[in-house]
């Protein structure tokens, strides 16, 4: 029987399956195996042949440029599929457009820069806005400074005040205030004086006469009228030098000077039951030769010159120089005017230096500038008794007597009780 089953194939089963579709045609056993011999022997050299081109890509260093890729065109050559590289010199020029909206690359720094900012400590940020209020939780009170005046004001005294003490208050020169008041405040100011007071120092003055701005300021030391015309302080814009104010009429003077004044510490005198006795002088209180209350019997009825040695003359008596004066060498001797008591003796701190004041009835005597004092508080004196001697303290120019006598608490001409 021939072999018709040259594939060793059982037989077939004529009644196991008829449907045309399940029927495959046998291929030789041999040629199957060749066939996929060869295509597993290409794959396998196609897949060594990325793996060894990927790991070239690796380990190419990162500074060489890239690469641009590059066509290939396949040919086909049998079984085996050819690939064909084109040279890159062969390539067309390639363009990239710009990537608009990409910032350039950042700058960079040092290293020793780097790490010198990395070393520092880290503080934290304050962000604060140029709207943000900051408040002091600990003084929620709203402080006004002050502010500059461009008036003059009128102050109404109180017990206690003196020029002194007003001008400290407002900020002011003693000397401002005297010179924009009546010359009287410098030696009696009581409760209820109205005093006027500049807002800088200068001198507030009233126009008496038909003299013009120009001379009214030249007699108060500024040369320049404009200084006045121009001042805020004034409403005299548009005025010359030459114009004559009304008379009455009140301005200020910014910087202006007036004469020179001699303060006079204040006095206080309580009357008795006759002009001879019961009287008590407290003259500048608060001041370290001041004796405080003092009871005096009273002057006697004759006067007695206050120096027991050659003087001279050197100034007289005026509402700004309250006394007189007579040079002496130092050490001569000074002498009660009038019998009396003793109600200072000590330093005065108003420039008279080292001074007496004696109590005599309504009246007082005043000797400033003294080198000794030879007598006490509450001491009785008699006239013509040494009570110290000439000197140079306080304000003083040389050696001399200041020789004053008041009448209660106002200063008179001593020429007008003795002569000198």
């Amino acid at each position: 029987m021939t072999d018709n089953n040259p594939w060793n194939e059982p037989p077939i089963d004529p009644l196991a399956d008829t449907n045309p579709s399940l029927t495959i045609q046998a291929v030789p056993a041999n040629e199957v195996a060749g066939w996929r011999r060869a295509v597993g022997f290409i794959s396998l050299l196609g897949a060594a042949g990325l793996t060894i081109a990927t790991a070239l890509l690796l380990v190419a260093p990162s500074g060489e440029p890239d690469v641009p890729s590059v066509p290939a065109t396949a040919t086909q050559s049998g079984d085996i599929t050819a690939i064909t590289v084109m040279p890159t010199d062969s390539l067309p020029p390639t363009f990239s457009a710009p990537v608009v909206g990409v910032p350039d690359a950042p700058p960079t720094i040092s290293p020793d820069l780097a790490a010198a900012l990395l070393s520092q400590p880290l503080v934290p940020a304050m962000q604060v806005s140029s709207l943000q209020v900051v408040r002091n939780i600990y003084d929620p009170f709203t402080i006004v400074p002050d502010r500059p005046r461009s008036e003059v004001i009128q102050y109404t005294t109180v017990s206690g005040d003196t020029i002194y003490s007003i001008a400290e208050r407002f900020g002011l020169k003693p000397e401002t205030i005297a010179w924009s008041n009546t010359r009287q405040y410098i030696h009696v100011l009581r409760p209820g004086d109205v005093v006027n007071v500049p807002p800088v120092d200068g001198v507030y003055v009233q126009v008496v006469g038909s003299r013009t701005i120009a001379e009214i300021a030249a007699s108060y030391q500024i040369s320049d009228p404009y200084v006045v015309i121009d001042s805020d302080f004034n409403n005299l814009f548009g005025v010359s030098p030459d114009t004559v104010l009304p008379s009455g009429t009140w301005f200020f003077i910014p910087g202006g000077q007036g004469e020179q004044i001699v303060w006079n510490p204040g006095v206080v005198v309580e009357g008795g039951d006759s002009p001879r006795r019961g009287y008590v002088s407290v003259f500048a209180p608060g001041d370290p030769g001041s004796c405080g209350q003092v009871n005096n019997p009273g002057g006697g009825a004759s006067w007695g010159f206050p120096l027991g040695g050659g003087y001279t003359f050197t100034r007289g008596f005026t509402s700004w120089h309250t006394g007189v004066d007579l040079a002496a060498p130092v050490g001569t001797p000074v002498l009660a005017a009038n019998s009396g008591a003793v109600i200072f003796a000590g330093w005065n701190s108003w420039g008279y230096g080292y001074t007496i004041v004696l109590a005599h009835g309504p009246f007082l005597t005043l000797y400033g500038h003294l080198s000794n004092i030879y007598v006490g508080c509450g001491q009785l004196v008699t006239v013509g008794q040494t009570i110290g001697g000439v000197g140079n303290t306080g304000n003083s120019s040389g050696p001399h007597l200041h020789f004053e006598i008041r009448n209660g608490d106002t200063p008179t001409d001593p020429t007008a009780t003795m002569g000198f």
